[in-house]
């Protein structure tokens, strides 16, 4: 009877011991079904199942099976939502873009999509308390392998060690190797091989990608601390005429939405009705994500030259040298990257609310807007940074602008974006273009009561998808860059005042209008537009100088910060 019940513990303990590790490989599992790294190649999935049940039982060799669990569930499981969620969202490992979303996001958002999904939630913290129940219940503290299995172990790793580190090393010797390529930089290319395979096996992809991200802060805060001394060498522009230059960046709109682009449905009747409004038909964003976009449009840095942004200062810095008075005036939260430009304006003023609140509304920066410009002395330049169309469409207009029926009530969420809800997805969207409409419209209205002579760029950090063709794309951010998020909104506005003292140039913007842009053309072109003169003016990125350059093609970087080549006749896709 003793030795029954003697059995009858081992099982259960086995079978427990198995649950697990089952629990434990799951995230693993789920990469094998869903990751398109693996997606079709037999072998590659054999490899990556052979390596990752290695990796995960190779701790269980010098841990004895209780302290076993109890590390792995605080080192593998905590993480385990983390690597689904990146596998769900995009078909990837966990990598560089979902870190830096987890590690920069606002804890209301994060918040709003938990309680979107609050199966999901149940789910993850179930198998958390059943994992630990089972552990401290059923799992004695002794040894997790015999001795013999232990042997084999320590005889197969060293061996599969030493045959992989083979392997790499020739790969690296067969592709990286030139008559100037050292013994010393092949080994250096194979650990770098090393770490591209470790970095998409689970846990290590999150270990390897939050050393990732928190090593680029560290070197983005470093460098903007050698900016205490840097200098555009512009000097002060002289001019008896107080001028104002604003820079109004919009957030997730769309060029093909706006009904002055020739969208079906009038979403743009004010801006529409205004002569002194030029859009532009070829405007390219070179970033479908605002953390990686926005750096790029405030400076002289492009997609395939990302580390300016952090090695020159901005506009608003251009302009302070120019003797403009500066200003920034966001309804959005404020970033690490624009906390150091927002302290060296002469004037700031932010929202103060959470994206996730309701009624959050362009509108409210008009007061602010108001007071600024009223400000008497120097030139202005200001930064507006709009919350636009950002998700939830349906929060960032009021009730008076729920035009296109049926749309979502406060009731949108996460869970609604649905394939089967395009046209509330669509509506919702397109109300709150009109309401930028009136946003856009009601600041130049300021403007010209204010200010007798003025012009300004409006454009979109990048655009949005809202499963438009057959690959049911929706959002933005994506790995592979669509043209309905590349496609931006750029248009210029300009008070009478403005043509009257530079003919010239409101006739080349204007001539320039069809020409292909990106959005690197901003920098310069607002200095240029101010008629301010500098070496670091580029004439073929300024609007107003008929040296502006039509491109054929561009890099835009994608959610993961990778320069994707983009061709702009890829926009007439729109237009089908």
């Amino acid at each position: 009877m003793g030795l029954s019940r003697l059995k009858d513990k081992a099982t259960l303990t086995n079978v427990v011991t198995g649950l697990l590790l089952f629990i434990l490989f799951i995230p693993n599992i789920a990469t094998l079904l869903y990751s398109e790294d693996l997606a079709g190649f037999v072998v590659k999935q054999a490899g990556y199942l052979a390596v990752s049940l290695i990796l995960l039982l190779l701790p269980a060799v010098f841990l004895k099976k209780k302290v076993y669990f109890i590390v792995e569930g605080i080192l593998s499981l905590t993480f385990a939502p983390i690597e689904i969620a990146s596998l769900y969202l995009s078909r990837m490992t966990t990598h560089f873009m979902m870190i830096d979303t987890i590690l920069n996001t606002n804890w209301g958002e994060a918040t709003e999509l938990l309680l979107s999904v609050p199966s999901v939630v149940v789910v993850v913290v179930v198998v958390w308390v059943v994992y630990y129940c089972l552990l401290f219940r059923f799992i004695p503290n002794e040894k997790f392998f015999l001795r013999k299995v232990q042997r084999v172990f320590f005889v197969a790793i060293p061996i599969t060690l030493l045959v992989g580190c083979v392997y790499f090393f020739r790969l690296t010797r067969l592709t990286n190797t030139s008559e100037k390529t050292t013994f010393l930089d092949n080994l250096e290319d194979m650990k770098d091989l090393i770490v591209i395979k470790f970095d998409k096996i689970y846990p290590f992809d999150v270990y390897l990608s939050t050393a990732d991200v928190l090593k680029r802060n560290a070197e983005v805060r470093e460098r903007q601390k050698r900016l205490s001394d840097f200098s555009f060498n512009i000097t002060a522009k002289e001019d008896s005429v107080r001028e104002t230059v604003v820079l109004v960046i919009g957030e997730t709109a769309r060029w093909k939405s706006f009904g002055l682009n020739g969208y079906g449905r009038n979403t743009t009747p004010l801006l529409s009705q205004d002569s002194n409004v030029v859009s532009y038909s070829h405007a390219v964003t070179l970033a479908n994500l605002t953390s990686n976009s926005v750096p790029l449009i405030l400076t002289r840095a492009n997609s395939t030259n990302t580390e300016l942004a952090d090695m020159e200062k901005s506009v608003c810095e251009a302009f302070s040298e120019a003797g403009f008075s500066t200003s920034w005036v966001t309804a959005q939260e404020v970033t690490p990257y624009q906390e150091r430009i927002i302290a060296a304006c002469d004037n700031s003023f932010q929202q103060g609310k959470i994206i996730t609140t309701e009624h959050l509304y362009d509108m409210d920066l008009l007061p602010a807007i108001d007071s600024i410009l009223g400000i008497g002395g120097h030139s202005n330049f200001m930064v507006v940074h709009a919350m636009g169309s950002h998700f939830r469409y349906n929060q960032r207009y009021p009730e008076q602008f729920d035009k296109y029926k049926p749309s979502f009530d406060k009731s949108m969420d996460f869970t609604s974006i649905t394939s089967e809800n395009v046209a509330y997805l669509v509506n919702a969207y397109d109300n709150s273009i009109l309401y930028t409409d009136y946003f856009l419209s009601s600041l130049i209205g300021k403007l010209n009561a204010r200010c007798p002579v003025w012009s300004m760029i409006y454009l979109s950090d990048h655009g949005e998808n809202l499963y438009d063709d057959e690959r049911n794309v929706v959002l933005h951010g994506s790995l592979v860059v669509t043209e309905y998020e590349a496609h931006i909104p750029f248009i210029v506005a300009y008070s009478d005042g403005y043509k009257a003292k530079y003919p010239e140039k409101v006739e080349t913007l204007i001539a320039n209008k069809d020409k292909n842009i990106t959005s690197e053309v901003v920098f310069h072109s607002l200095l240029d537009m101010a008629d301010i003169r500098a070496g670091v003016i580029a004439d073929t990125l300024c609007i107003g100088q008929n040296t502006l350059k039509s491109q054929t093609s561009t890099f835009i970087l994608n959610g993961n910060r990778m320069p994707v080549f983009f061709e702009f006749s890829q926009l007439e896709r729109e237009r089908r």
